[in-house]
């Protein structure tokens, strides 16, 4: 009986050993597969790599040639290089040389210009100056005489202007002292009025050193203070503003000195002339304007 149960657990014993060792050349077999598999993949990777390897050959052996030809082709470069200064330097030399050669001579020339040009100047400077001192002191001449001949016919015109002046103021007496009319004649006055407009304007333009100028404008003054007493009236307007209101015969003329818009009586050809209060005659006058 013993023998049996021996017998038994013996067998179990050993199909126990069988399944562990069945298993464990399974598990082998497995893990041998897998080997297989990575040692077949190491395989393609190194020929994989051996034909990269191949292509890196191929293309170092490639930029080898590149480098050999670039350094052949340096070589060659730097040669001309050489060869090409060299002459630049022997050309630049020789440019320099020349060019040196005429700076000398330009500059001996133009010292020589500028040495002639300079004795021109000065001499026609020098001719100039004695020119125009001479024609200055001639034109002062010229210029004196002129302004004498003008003051001297600037007297003479006064001394007529005064003689008439007298001859007005006696012909105005007369005519006060003559008997009274039912219709006065103004034709007198109105000719007196012209003649000292015609007298005043002549003063407005001469220089009051001119000699008779007071003894004039003193007699004017007299012959319009007798003008006043035998009832004339000369209307002032020389130098006045202009406006549109004025009754007068108006020529305008232009002056650009003026302000804009500004009107004044520059000349007037016939005094407006009152009459106890009543205009007789109508100015004539002229206006500037801008």
């Amino acid at each position: 009986m013993k023998k049996i149960i021996l017998s038994l657990c013996a067998m179990i014993i050993a199909i126990g050993a069988n399944a562990q060792i069945d298993s464990i050349v399974e598990s082998q077999q497995l893990r041998i597969g897998e080997l297989e598999m990575q040692v077949k993949e190491l395989r393609q990777t190194d020929a994989q790599l051996k034909r990269t390897d191949d292509q890196l050959k191929l293309r170092v052996d490639g930029v080898d040639s590149q480098i050999t030809a670039l350094r052949t082709a340096d070589e060659e470069t730097a040669g001309t290089i050489t060869a090409t200064s060299s002459e630049l330097s022997k050309s630049i030399q020789g440019v320099s040389e020349q060019a040196k050669g005429d700076t000398d001579k330009v500059s001996n020339n133009l010292f020589t210009t500028i040495i002639v040009g300079s004795i021109i100047v000065l001499f026609v400077l020098l001719v100039t100056l004695v020119l125009y001192f001479v024609m200055r002191k001639r034109n002062m001449s010229a210029f004196d005489k002129i302004k004498a001949a003008q003051a001297s016919l600037e007297e003479e015109s006064m001394k007529l202007d005064e003689k008439l002046v007298e001859i007005l103021d006696k012909q105005l007496a007369i005519q006060k002292a003559a008997p009274a009319q039912s219709e006065p004649d103004h034709s007198l006055a109105l000719k007196v009025a012209d003649e000292i407009v015609r007298i005043e304007t002549n003063l407005s333009r001469m220089d009051s050193s001119v000699k008779g100028y007071k003894q004039l404008s003193a007699s004017v003054r007299r012959i319009k203070d007798n003008f006043l007493a035998n009832g004339y009236e000369m209307v002032d307007m020389l130098g006045k503003p202009y406006n549109e209101g004025m009754k007068a015969i108006v020529t305008f003329e232009t002056d650009e000195s003026l302000t804009e818009g500004e009107q004044i009586i520059t000349g007037i050809l016939k005094p407006q002339v009152n009459f106890n209060g009543v205009m007789i005659q109508t100015a004539r006058i002229t206006v500037s304007q801008n």
